[in-house]
């Protein structure tokens, strides 16, 4: 068996969107497994025949592919660039891009969602997340990002989406995606507009919660907690809430995101024959 082509990310771009919806052609078989993220583990030898195991019901004919955000990040990017070329030289890679500013608002979600299942307290607002959490500016950086699978593939076998387009026009950007794959591209798609993983399902812990999960008392009391039963209490009693307002960014902070980034947005929006004025902001 080997893959005909994945997703590899940017992570909170839409990467579970655009594979739910790639999978839905008949031509092509998804596992419905969320980010396997098999091409980053240290033990992918051994774990070979439990991630061959995921395709056991895709017919004969269709492309196989997948999708895991983790595949492009700062830490794997260059790993699993090498894997993946030798896994198959002629895979197609499609990678899934918005702006950064909202990008990076979306990624501060999901570390205040998700730091229960690794023991992570993400900090309160983005001035000190984007202090304390190297990646939300890491992971924006999409040419940097690029680069690293530029080295083993060519620019044919890149195909670059962009959330604002699959938003706007969800058939046009799935029509690019089936002619880049090779599958019949006048499918029409029944799910085209979907979106998944939004931001109404993302929680975070109020102050009290947090101090309760980072003092020596009370602490490791919670963490014997399943995170499911954790969502499930704290959310009754209003100690874990859903994001319901938009995140305020303040000057300084934002203008060090565009300055930083801006530089490497712009040979990113260059490469991909978009105008520089396309994410406003680093114009």
């Amino acid at each position: 068996m080997k893959i005909d082509f994945l997703v590899p990310g940017i992570n909170k771009c839409g990467t579970t969107t655009l594979c739910y919806l790639l999978g839905e052609h008949p031509q092509i078989f998804i596992p419905s497994m969320k980010e396997p993220h098999h091409f980053n583990r240290p033990d992918v030898i051994e774990h070979r025949p439990a991630y061959e195991g995921l395709f056991r019901d895709a017919q004969q004919g269709q492309l196989l592919g997948e999708g895991s955000q983790m595949y492009s990040t700062e830490e794997f990017g260059d790993l699993v660039s090498q894997r993946l070329a030798k896994e198959n030289p002629q895979m197609k890679l499609i990678f899934c891009v918005r702006n950064p500013l909202k990008r990076i608002e979306s990624s501060y979600r999901e570390f205040h969602h998700s730091g229960p299942h690794y023991a992570v307290n993400a900090p309160f607002g983005i001035a000190n997340a984007i202090a304390g959490l190297p990646a939300l500016l890491a992971d924006s950086r999409y040419w940097t990002r690029l680069q690293s699978f530029r080295k083993h593939f060519s620019d044919e076998q890149i195909l670059v989406i962009f959330l604002e387009d699959l938003q706007k026009a969800p058939q046009q950007e799935l029509s690019r995606c089936y002619s880049f794959l090779g599958v019949d591209a006048h499918y029409q798609n029944p799910s085209a507009g979907a979106q998944l993983n939004s931001r109404d399902e993302k929680l975070y812990d109020t102050r009290l919660l947090r101090f309760l999960r980072t003092n020596r008392f009370t602490g490791y009391k919670l963490a014997r907690l399943s995170v499911p039963t954790q969502n499930r209490l704290f959310s009754r009693i209003g100690l874990r809430r859903p994001f319901t307002k938009s995140l305020e960014w303040d000057s300084p902070t934002r203008e060090l995101v565009v300055n930083t980034l801006r530089e490497d947005i712009q040979q990113f929006l260059k490469y991909c024959d978009k105008k520089a004025d396309f994410w406003k902001e680093f114009a």
